[in-house]
């Protein structure tokens, strides 16, 4: 009889399976991620924050040329961003601006530059009457040149380089008549008297020319003498 054969079946053990290591919060690459993405947030704050942080400082209204004594309408406040809230450079609007010199021109909405103010020297205030067609329509912060002329007198120069301070409209004085200027200025007292001088001629008249360029310092220091004007040429 034949034998009948068991094959025993051999049993191969299974692997023992992996335990899946849950990663570490202190693991290197984690770590540096979190910091960078906290710096970049912390950066990005402190840029917005510096955006929308503005200080307010003084700038002028108009064009103002060099020797301009500063008024309340010369000067606005503006808000505007500056290192250092523009320390030392720049006028804040808490400064008195009102009654300095101008040393250079500036331009209208330029913030006021501290080095540009100088304090002014003894000045007298007087008001030269133009009559219509005499200057074309001045503003303050202009330059001109005063011209006079008179019954005897062809044209000499009055002033040679001189700010407007303030125009007025005329009131219809003896000097000016109607439609003229009365224009304000600032000169020292030896000017102020040459003025005075030039207005009391018989028949005197005062034109005004714009300057441009730059303010020529000594335009004044060498004036010819009013009586030195050449005289009118007499009809024939």
């Amino acid at each position: 009889m034949p034998r009948i054969r068991h094959d025993v079946g051999v049993s191969v053990p299974s692997p023992t399976p992996r335990r899946v290591k849950a990663p570490s919060w202190l693991d290197l690459r984690l770590v540096i991620g979190v910091v960078l993405v906290l710096a970049s947030v912390l950066l990005g704050a402190k840029v917005i924050s510096g955006a929308n942080h503005s200080f307010r400082m003084l700038a002028v209204t108009h064009d103002l040329a060099a020797g301009t004594l500063l008024s309340r309408a010369d000067v606005k406040t503006v808000r505007v961003q500056l290192p250092d809230r523009g320390r030392g450079v720049y006028l804040s609007a808490d400064a008195d601006a009102v009654g300095k010199q101008l040393n250079r021109s500036l331009a209208s909405g330029e913030l006021v530059p501290v080095a540009a103010l100088g304090t002014a020297d003894a000045l007298t205030t007087v008001t030269v009457p133009l009559i219509a067609g005499a200057a074309p329509a001045l503003a303050p912060g202009q330059r001109v040149e005063f011209w006079l002329s008179s019954k005897a007198c062809a044209a000499v120069v009055l002033l040679g380089d001189v700010t407007v301070q303030d125009v007025h409209a005329s009131t219809g004085s003896s000097f000016s008549g109607g439609g003229g200027q009365d224009v304000v200025v600032s000169v020292p007292p030896a000017l102020a008297g040459r003025i005075v001088a030039a207005l009391s001629r018989d028949g005197a008249m005062i034109r005004a020319g714009i300057l441009t360029g730059p303010a020529r310092a000594a335009a004044n220091d060498a004036l010819p003498d009013l009586d030195a004007c050449p005289a009118r040429p007499r009809p024939s």
